[in-house]
Parts: structure tokens; sequence; C-alpha cells
């Protein structure tokens, strides 16, 4: 009886992390409201250098000048960075609308600085 027990216990630890593992495949295929075009304007509205972004970010400015020109397509955890740091100060980013002010507004993006990734960061 304790066999079969743990057996289940097994399997539904497998099930939820198979679930979890699609869930989360899921969210990091849709596509990431913060553009090229939001990084300038979203400076532009703070009154930010490149610098000073790529200070609060922990991108280098060449990779943040590059994404702005749109010579240059960074990785999902670079660009996650860079929202996020905006989104600190109270944006938010919807596709194709500028960025917007937001009321009582924490930030969207989870702290990219979190991720397993975050050491590929440009």
């Amino acid at each position: 009886m304790t066999g079969k027990l743990i057996e289940l216990d097994q399997a539904r630890r497998l099930k939820h992390a198979e679930e979890d593992r699609e869930m989360r495949l899921f969210f990091e295929s849709l596509p990431l409201g913060f553009t090229n075009v939001h990084c300038a304007q979203a400076r532009e509205m703070l009154g930010w250098t490149v610098e000073a972004l790529a200070f609060r970010s922990g991108v280098s400015t060449k990779a943040i000048r590059e994404l702005e020109r749109g010579t240059r397509t960074l990785r999902r955890v670079t660009l996650q960075a860079l929202s996020f740091a905006l989104e600190a100060e109270g944006l938010f980013f919807l596709p194709g609308h500028q960025p917007m002010r937001g009321e009582n507004f924490g930030g969207a993006t989870s702290d990219p600085r979190a991720r397993d990734d975050f050491h590929l960061i440009e």
C-alpha cells in the first residue's frame, strides 16, 4: 500500500512539473511589450542619458545605442533588464503605443537579475 502511495505522489509531482514547464514556455513565447522605439522614448520621458540607463539596467551603452538605432536585436533577458529599470520609475509599455506612466505601478516585468541567464546580458 505504501509503495502505491509513493508512486502516486511521484506521478503527481511529475505532472505538476510538466505543467509548470509548459506554462513557463508559454509565457516566454509571448512577445515583450518593450521595443527599441520604447527605449529612446522612455529615456527621453525620464530625462536619462544612455549612460544613466546603462548604469540602472546593467546593459552596456553600446548595446543600448545599437538597439535604439535599430541596428541590433538584443536577447530577451537584456530587453527585460532595460524595461525593468524603466518600469521601476513608473513607466509601462504596450506594443504600438508610446511609454505611459502608471499610477501606483510597480512594474510588470519580474526582476531579470534573478534569472539564471542574467549573465548573458549584452
